[in-house]
This record gives C-alpha cells, sequence and structure tokens, in this order.
C-alpha cells in the first residue's frame, strides 16, 4: 500500500496551535475500503483492495492516533501495517507552542522480511493568526530483519491561511545510518460545500541512497452523509526509508465511514453557557465590536483579565484563531468577504459562546452562534 505523504494540514499543522474546545476529550474512528491500483518501482502494476481503520482521541493538548491497513493484491499476497503516534502539547503562550511526539509502526509483504521504526520528535510552534511557521528534531531507530540502524530527521516548515486555503512549504533532512536524502514539499487544502481538496508536490534532492526526483499525489473527499464520504485520491510518492515503503505510484477510490456523524472540521464552537439573556446575549460573554480595515475588518474584544481570547468563525474554516491583548481588549484583522458570517468566541480555553454585541442565531448542533455582518465597502 503506498503511504499516504498527504496531510490533514489543518488540523495536523494549524487546528492544535491553539487550545482545542472546552477541555473535553473527542474521539472519531473511520475505516476506509478502498479498491487501488498499484505500480512499485520495478514491479507491475497490481489491483488490490483495502481496509484501513483509524482512531484519533484528542485533548485540548494530547493527541493520540491509531492507524492499520490490511491489504491483498491480486496476486494473492498480503500486505499489513500498523501506526500508532502521540503528541503533547505546551499550555499557549504569547508567541510560541512546544510540542513532544512520538510514533511507531510495523509492516509486513509476503515472505518479506519485517520492518519496524521508532521516532520520538520535538517541535517549536510559532504561530500567528493567519500564518506561522514551526521547527522540528526527531531520533529513533528503524530496523528491517535483522538490521537495525539509527534515524534522524530535522524539519522546517511555515503555514498560511486565507479563508478555505491553507498552505504549507517545508524542507526535511533526513538521515538512516549510510542513506541521507533531502525533501523540499508544498501542501495545499481547500473545501468548499462537501468538497475537501488536497495537493502536494514535492522534489527529493541531496540524497545518498534515498533516489531522487520529483513527486506529487492529490485527493478528493465528498462528503455523502454525516457517516460516510467518497475519497479519490492518486499520484506518485518517494522512498520512505524510514518507515520502511518503497516508491511508486497508485491511484484509489474508497468509501470512509464514520462511527459517528462528521462535525465542523475542528474546534466546533460549543452551545452557549445558562444565564442567556431576553436578548440572546449572555451576561458573561465578552462583547465585539467589528471595525473596517484594510482589506477586511478588526474585531475587538472587551474583556479584562483574560489571558487568552480566541475567536472562531465560518471564515476561518471553523479553526480557533488567537487574538493579540491591546490594555483590556483583544483584537484581530481578518480577511472576511462583504456579508453574513457564523462566529463565537472562547476566553482562557473555556467554552465557545456566542459573543455579546452581535445577532445570535441557532447552530447546527444546539447551541447558538454569533451573526457577524460584514458591509460592503
Amino acid at each position: 500500500m503506498p503511504r499516504r505523504r498527504l496531510r490533514t494540514v489543518v488540523c495536523a499543522v494549524v487546528g492544535w496551535l491553539l487550545p482545542a474546545k472546552g477541555g473535553l476529550a473527542q474521539a472519531s474512528a473511520t475505516v476506509d475500503v478502498a479498491l487501488s491500483v498499484v505500480e512499485y518501482d520495478g514491479f507491475q502494476p497490481s489491483a488490490a483492495g483495502a481496509v484501513t481503520p483509524a482512531l484519533t482521541w484528542e485533548r485540548p493538548r494530547v493527541a493520540i492516533g491509531l492507524r492499520g491497513t490490511y491489504l491483498r493484491f491480486e496476486s494473492g499476497n498480503r500486505s499489513i501495517q500498523g501506526l500508532a503516534t502521540g503528541s503533547w502539547f505546551t499550555a499557549p503562550g504569547r508567541a510560541w507552542r512546544g510540542e513532544i511526539s512520538a510514533q511507531t509502526g510495523a509492516s509486513s509483504y509476503a515472505t518479506f522480511s519485517g520492518f519496524w521504526h521508532a521516532l520520538a520528535e520535538a517541535r517549536l510552534h510559532r504561530p500567528r493568526e493567519r500564518h506561522g511557521f514551526w521547527i522540528a528534531g526527531a531520533a529513533g531507530r528503524t530496523s528491517f530483519g535483522a538490521l537495525s540502524q539509527p534515524a534522524a530527521t530535522l524539519t522546517v516548515a511555515g503555514w498560511l491561511r486565507r479563508g478555505a486555503l491553507t498552505a504549507v512549504a517545508s524542507a526535511n533532512r533526513a538521515t538512516l545510518g549510510d542513506t541521507a536524502y533531502s525533501d523540499l514539499e508544498a501542501t495545499v487544502r481547500t473545501a468548499r460545500g462537501a468538497l475537501a481538496l488536497e495537493a502536494v508536490v514535492g522534489a527529493r534532492v541531496w540524497s545518498r541512497g534515498g533516489g531522487r526526483g520529483v513527486y506529487g499525489e492529490g485527493s478528493v473527499t465528498c462528503t455523502l452523509g454525516g457517516h460516510t464520504a467518497l475519497v479519490v485520491s492518486g499520484g506518485r510518492y518517494p522512498t520512505d526509508p524510514l518507515r520502511g515503503s518503497i516508491a511508486g505510484r497508485y491511484l484509489s477510490a474508497a468509501l470512509r465511514m464514520r462511527a459517528r456523524p462528521e462535525r465542523r472540521p475542528t474546534n466546533v464552537p460549543r452551545p452557549m453557557p445558562t444565564g442567556v439573556g431576553a436578548n440572546g446575549s449572555s451576561a458573561s460573554a465578552p462583547r465585539i465590536d467589528v471595525r473596517p480595515s484594510d482589506g477586511g475588518v478588526r474585531l475587538i474584544v472587551d474583556v479584562s483579565g483574560a489571558r487568552s481570547v480566541d475567536v472562531a468563525g465560518d471564515f476561518t474554516d471553523w479553526l480557533p484563531v488567537a487574538l493579540r491583548p491591546t490594555a483590556d481588549r483583544w483584537e484581530g484583522t481578518f480577511s472576511v468577504s462583504s456579508g453574513t458570517h457564523r462566529i463565537a468566541v472562547r476566553v482562557d480555553g473555556g467554552p465557545w459562546i456566542a459573543p455579546a454585541g452581535v445577532r445570535h442565531a441557532p447552530d447546527d448542533y444546539g447551541g447558538a452562534v454569533g451573526i457577524l455582518v460584514v458591509p460592503s465597502p
């Protein structure tokens, strides 16, 4: 089974830089049933069927993921893969946020020797409102049969978000025994309605034993209902010595089934607390003020004594964005199109609430959100 280098960029890169919703644990379970055509370098193309279960468990500062794949080729040969990951994040600060993560995985194919790897990584994030960057270093070991080798990586990456579009660029240097190589990558993700598009292009350079060349992959995810989605993906990926996969091409169509209906992308605002007044506002809700700014709007939240204030809305793809402190107010400038938008506010990592100062409306999950009206220029 080809290694999926495509990343869910918003969740993996941006969504975890800020606290998650309300401090409650969130779990997600999916199963992909796929039909693929795979052509590994040096081998003939082969049709294959795959079953891929995945489980994630998330808290504001902890994320754990489990994933496995059972793949059966038309020749009758089988491939089994498993991966476990975990991350711990430091409390959000004014400028930087730390992350410590670990991953371990194993795979086997036909009569070949089994492969396993274990890596630990430290990452330092510098998140801003609509862009940021991080630097990371990882070390561990890999093993193919009786051969075990030390492995290390160094990664520098940056991300940029504009509305529903998120782009990530990264440079990675990896060493594995006598093998060394560098990957330069650019990843783009966007979503519109029921469709989510993702693409990655990259080049392997400065390689010693890891191969060279250009690669790229793309995927389209179409949500069919609350519990199902259709995922079509394909492209070429490079050899990954750290995780035991060889270069190849593939085309795949999968039906993704979820254990529970899919909600908004991440960090969904929760229902409003009790004590809502007759006009729909809450006595404890901070007041928000909307002012025009060059190329967008400036949001000002009036709240004193807070350590952090985040906003999320349809104009951020429901990802939390930290505001900047200015005296007893918190501010942020956003590129927001004219019209009506939905918004929620969170103070000190608490529950998401509809802010005072704007009209309120029910959301799709039994709560309420603020209605932000942006006039035409």
